[in-house]
């Protein structure tokens, strides 16, 4: 498997698993709307993929 499909895949996993765990810690509110829940699960993916860029598993190889 080549490095770039291995961190392609944990890109992928980083993206998805972001955006479900702000979508999640979003709806855990009272009077969310779906609009609220849609930015966490942005703005989840945004950080975590930011987290996975600084800590790479092919960064420097």
């Amino acid at each position: 498997m080549s490095k770039f499909l291995v961190w392609f895949k944990g890109f992928a996993a980083t993206v998805i698993g972001g955006a479900v765990a702000g979508a999640a810690q979003a709806a855990q509110g009272s009077g969310v709307t779906a609009s609220q829940v849609k930015v966490a699960a942005i703005t989840g993916a945004v950080l975590t993929v930011a987290a996975y860029f600084k800590q790479a598993p092919t960064q420097g190889q």
